[in-house]
């Protein structure tokens, strides 16, 4: 449905987003995902027409829609926007709210508001003023009113970051059921992993105005293209390797690999789910429990390697070792990196 190519976004000497080719299909489920600053508020901002490109099109359909030479202004592109601030009119009723964005005759935007908030389960608070509902019901009824124009897309900019955590992930599933449910393809942009994870089928990594990865929130967490990538969504262990004749060495144990991957491999990443962890007497161990926090499904356990270094490892929340107990700690999975922090691909 949508499509860009080579989406290029200056201001002044700053690039905030550059050359950026992507694809979202219909009735899809997208996040555009990095740190503050990365440039994807501004990608959205490109695709909604808010935001001319400095370079690239966006096309609707096969159809352009922004580009050199043509630019369809953001209320003729049929799509619905919800914000962080909930941008309701407070001089307005809730009711009064979502008929704003409704298109008909009276009867028809009388019935379609009725229905809008039927939809969002708030049909109780129709004749309130923006300030006496929750912050949790003003973001529902934002939707509903994004939802009035009957729109192709909903772009969602950071909608979540205002409320508390519990409301958070209550309404993130509620809302996405409800956008599921009346089929409307959708672009979340936010900060946040596991938003991101949660909320989409599919995941656009930014970093510095580009799209370092793409890909389903599987493959984003367990096939990380970069160590960058793999830090920012999840938590990475990073070790040092090195390559002599016969194996890659690590503080871990000895690997046996294909020569080509064993000298391009500088460092490998362990996730902290995927380490073991035994009890070792001092002689046969590679490492010293250091501290031990209960995190209600886990605990997260520091140990630090003989090397100096400590990583993070997560069990489950019988596991009994304790601060100072000598381990035996070794990989069941873990990813080769190169020199440049790239993922050696050809690594099953």
């Amino acid at each position: 449905m949508i499509q860009c190519k080579n989406l290029t976004k200056l201001y002044g000497n700053v690039t905030a987003v550059k050359d950026i080719n992507l694809i979202i299909k219909e009735k899809e489920f997208v996040s555009i995902l990095g740190p503050s600053g990365c440039g994807k508020s501004s990608l959205l901002r490109l695709i909604a027409g808010l935001d001319a490109p400095s370079r690239g099109q966006v096309f609707l359909n096969n159809k352009e829609i922004s580009g050199n030479k043509i630019y369809l202004a953001p209320e003729k592109r049929q799509f619905g926007m919800i914000f962080q601030d909930f941008t309701l009119f407070p001089h307005l009723s809730i009711k009064e709210n979502v008929f704003f964005g409704v298109s008909g005759s009276k009867k028809e935007k009388y019935k379609r508001v009725e229905e809008l908030l039927n939809l969002v389960n708030l049909p109780h608070v129709a004749e309130k003023m923006p300030h006496q509902i929750s912050g949790g019901e003003q973001q529902r009824i934002a939707v509903a009113r994004a939802l009035a124009a009957n729109p192709r897309l909903i772009l969602m900019d950071e909608p979540f970051s205002n409320l508390d955590y519990q409301l958070r992930q209550q309404l993130r599933y509620d809302i996405r059921t409800i956008l599921r449910n009346q089929g409307v393809a959708t672009i979340l942009v936010t900060h946040d992993q596991i938003e991101a994870i949660t909320f989409s089928e599919r995941i656009l990594l930014m970093k510095g105005g580009e799209l370092i990865q793409t890909g389903t929130s599987i493959e984003i967490y367990q096939f990380p293209k970069t160590l960058w990538a793999s830090s920012f969504v999840g938590e990475a262990n990073q070790l040092s390797t090195e390559c002599n004749k016969d194996y890659l060495n690590s503080i871990l144990e000895f690997f046996s690999f294909p020569t080509e991957i064993k000298e391009k491999t500088k460092i490998i990443m362990v996730r902290p789910e995927d380490f073991i962890i035994k009890p070792a007497i001092s002689i046969k161990a590679n490492g010293v429990i250091k501290k031990v926090d209960f995190m209600g499904p886990f605990k997260s356990i520091t140990v630090k390697l003989k090397i100096g270094k400590h990583i993070n490892v997560t069990e489950s929340p019988d596991f009994t070792l304790k601060p100072n107990d000598s381990v035996k700690i070794t990989a069941k999975r873990f990813l080769c990196f190169n020199a440049s922090g790239e993922r050696i691909e050809d690594f099953p």
